[in-house]
């Protein structure tokens, strides 16, 4: 992020800290998912039918 940027975006009212925030956010959700997915963490109950799973798509014919 440039200082121009930051300049932008505390110009609309933001500020630092929810700068800091929006960083900390993103890296606690990142070493969540890793951490998750080395462990093989179930998903759970609640999040069950919103399982992603790989699309399978059939060339056209």
């Amino acid at each position: 992020m440039s200082n121009t940027q930051i300049e932008e975006f505390l110009a609309v009212g933001y500020t630092r800290q929810t700068i800091l925030e929006v960083i900390l956010g993103t890296a606690l959700k990142t070493l969540s998912n890793y951490t998750n997915h080395i462990a093989e963490t179930d998903l759970d109950v609640a999040f069950q039918p919103n399982t992603w799973t790989t699309p399978t798509h059939q060339a056209a014919e």
